[in-house]
């Protein structure tokens, strides 16, 4: 390229051609200041006016400034301001005011090196008119991820980070899934960890809900090898001492269990009732079985035990053809010879007697009802 005119600062220069500023190095190798041009706006006064270094302008689709390194940044930006950024781009249309591309490596990436406030972001997005802050999307990956090192749900420092505006009352974290093929609108993934957790201090507030207005299941637990839900509750006073609350109405039922072969309800305490029940008007525990056993206790005192204050403590029946109840037989005849017993207790030896505890004590004093 031939040397053209001369380059006159504060007017106009017109050019038919391109213009090149190429500098020359020093007999090290060096640029003197680092640099090749340097335009630098002089001092400003009236702070309501500012004033650009560079302005660059490009017609017809062009780029109003194009830079280039072999080894350092294409473009670097510098600023001190404490409201204003390194570098900007606006864009009034509907393109984008910064678009980032990389054929293999990040096409945008934030850095923060902030210690405190709440600046310390990475990457901030920003909308109004109920747009969206960050999107992310892909075809096959994640579209959006989060990954911190040692984040706790206390400070807010985990992967990913929802926060919603106390007047909105909006959803700080919220997962949208348009798939028609069990599509998951939310997904949490730990090796060691819970997989998703959730926090909460509202007083009748959950830590975690599930809905479903649907005919599915409002939340569904599965594990392989452990338990597919698990309820635990630390209160020490009060009606909430309870792992796991279920609450249905018009005549639904509040916790159902279902097994092949094991028990469907299973309730262990180490001093307390393993299952309690309770009703205003019906039934506290209701056992139903079409071939088996609708309601089966075993304890080291009394297998069941049925208490009221107004009616029966417990009342049988049965088909026809069958009795109301039935005592198991003794393995030996006779009444009972050994152990306490107390007043009021049946029973029935080997040979089919039947046996009345009249008074109680070790054995007791026994009458016989049918011999």
């Amino acid at each position: 390229m031939g040397i053209g005119n001369w380059l006159s600062l504060g007017q106009l220069n017109d050019s038919d051609g391109a213009t090149e500023l190429r500098g020359v190095v020093d007999r090290h190798g060096h640029y003197d200041g680092g640099y090749v041009l340097m335009v630098r706006a002089s001092q400003v006064y009236d702070s309501d006016h500012s004033c650009d270094g560079i302005q660059a302008i490009a017609l017809h689709a062009g780029t109003g400034l194009h830079a280039e390194s072999d080894w350092g940044d294409g473009v670097f930006g510098y600023s001190t301001g404490n409201d204003n950024s390194g570098a900007v781009g606006k864009n009034d249309a509907g393109g984008y005011g910064v678009y980032g591309h990389s054929e293999q490596g990040t096409g945008i990436y934030g850095e923060s090196l902030a210690v405190e406030g709440d600046r310390m972001i990475g990457v901030h997005g920003v909308a109004v008119n109920r747009g969206t802050g960050v999107k992310g999307e892909t075809q096959n990956g994640t579209g959006v991820l989060g990954i911190s090192p040692s984040g706790t749900y206390d400070w807010g420092d985990g992967g990913v980070v929802g926060v919603a505006s106390a007047e909105t009352g909006g959803a700080g974290v919220l997962g949208i899934s348009d798939s028609t093929n069990d599509g998951v609108g939310v997904l949490g993934r730990a090796p060691q960890g819970d997989g998703v957790f959730g926090y909460s201090t509202g007083d009748q507030k959950s830590g975690a809900v599930g809905r479903n207005d649907a005919g599915g299941y409002g939340v569904f637990g599965h594990s392989e090898r452990g338990t597919g839900v698990y309820g635990e509750s630390l209160a020490t006073e009060g009606d909430r001492r309870i792992g796991v609350h279920g609450v249905a109405v018009s005549d639904g039922t509040g916790v159902q269990g279902e097994t092949q072969d094991g028990p469907g309800v299973s309730g262990q305490s180490v001093s307390g009732p393993g299952v309690e029940g309770r009703s205003g008007s019906y039934v506290g525990v209701d056992g139903f079985c079409l071939n088996g056993t609708g309601v089966h206790g075993l304890g080291g005192d009394s297998g069941v035990t049925g208490t009221s204050q107004k009616g029966y403590g417990g009342t049988f029946g049965g088909p026809r053809a069958r009795a109301a109840i039935r005592l198991l037989p003794a393995e030996t005849p006779g009444a009972p010879t050994t152990g306490t017993h107390q007043v009021g207790e049946l029973f029935v030896d080997s040979q089919g007697a039947l046996y009345y505890c009249r008074k109680g004590g070790t054995p007791g004093t026994w009458v016989t009802l049918a011999p």
